[in-house]
């Protein structure tokens, strides 16, 4: 068989067909594999193995004429010792193709139970962030209505201080009027005596002067109180006022305080009832796929006793075939009427002892 450089070879063999080196120079090119594989019990290698079915086809081909009987015999010593084979051989396929469905059943499963465990950490991880965030601000609800209420208590004070110095400026001013109502009544009784005693007119008038310049100056001093008392009372007002409106401020820092507990309260709420949710959906999910599992592994151990105790079966029943077709050829060995290429062919395909 020629062929030229660069060109694919196979083995010939027809049962082989492995790949050759590519040939190199010049020469005869090697048609059978060179690497010491061998087949069959004798160990027979590419070349002797293609040279047992050549000589075997021409054994059908040929028109010499075997014994009917002999030959029937054979056929049928030989299918029996391949009809177990066959068997096995189906059988080893079925299970390995159940093998490999099953484990690919069980690792598709695992690959969904992973997904389905990120996806739950991820959504418990925003859960958190939500819940972190209603943290927070519940935490600056709480720090305002803190600062309202602190500026509530210092508006409070402020009143309370300016209530007291209204009062005070109140009692002052009652003070100075009483002292007014005094100088008054001290002024009629001096007129009176001022009428009833002319003789008296000049030491009199010095004290009218006197209680007059007395009266100017109670009067200044009651001009001042009463200033004092309008301020006092305009600083009592603007302190009502601006105590007013830091309790319209506190007022309103607790509504919105109040809000927000309430918002936060019901967040909170929605993620423990989602995490606990998704808690038990992830958990019966990974009972049922541990339950495949388990399943899983129990029907492989029971695939693979089953095959072990067919393998063993089959294993005998090749022995056994072996030794009927071993029996077979001893027979036909010893038969004389058998041409001599077919005793020639069942030395060649004897098992090697």
């Amino acid at each position: 068989m020629t062929e030229d450089a660069g060109q694919v070879r196979v083995c010939e063999y027809r049962r082989c067909g492995a790949a050759l080196p590519p040939a190199v120079g010049r020469g005869s090119r090697a048609r059978f594999c060179q690497d010491g594989k061998t087949w069959g019990r004798r160990n027979l290698s590419c070349r002797d193995a293609e040279a047992v079915l050549s000589d075997a086809e021409s054994l059908r081909e040929s028109d010499t004429e075997l014994d009917d009987t002999a030959v029937t015999a054979l056929a049928g010593q030989v299918d029996r010792v391949l009809e177990p084979a066959r068997g096995l051989v189906e059988t080893l396929t079925t299970l390995r193709h159940q093998l490999e469905a099953t484990t690919a059943t069980a690792l598709a499963g695992r690959d969904a139970a992973l997904a389905e465990a990120d996806e739950h950490r991820l959504h418990r991880g925003r859960a958190e962030a939500e819940a972190a965030q209603a943290r927070d601000t519940a935490e600056a609800a709480v720090a305002a209505a803190a600062s309202a209420e602190r500026e509530r208590a210092a508006a409070v004070r402020e009143r309370v201080e300016e209530e007291v110095a209204r009062r005070a400026a109140v009692r002052e001013q009652q003070r100075a009027e009483g002292q007014l109502a005094a100088v008054r009544d001290e002024l009629a009784r001096v007129a009176d005596r001022a009428d009833a005693s002319a003789a008296l007119a000049g030491e009199r008038a010095v004290v009218i002067a006197t209680l007059t310049a007395e009266l100017t100056t109670a009067r200044t001093a009651l001009e001042e109180e009463r200033g004092r008392g309008q301020v006092a009372a305009a600083r009592a007002e603007a302190a009502e006022t601006r105590a007013g409106a830091v309790q319209e401020r506190f007022d309103t820092a607790r509504a919105d305080h109040a809000k927000a507990a309430a918002a936060q309260e019901a967040a909170l709420d929605r993620v423990r009832a989602e995490a606990e949710r998704r808690q038990a959906g992830f958990d019966r999910r990974l009972a049922e796929l541990q339950a495949a599992h388990e399943q899983t592994v129990r029907s492989m151990h029971e695939t693979t006793t089953n095959l072990g105790a067919e393998l063993r079966a089959a294993l005998g029943r090749a022995d056994a075939a072996e030794r009927e077709l071993t029996g077979v050829l001893t027979v036909l060995r010893e038969t004389p009427e058998l041409p001599e290429t077919l005793k020639h062919l069942l030395d060649r395909s004897a098992p090697a002892s």
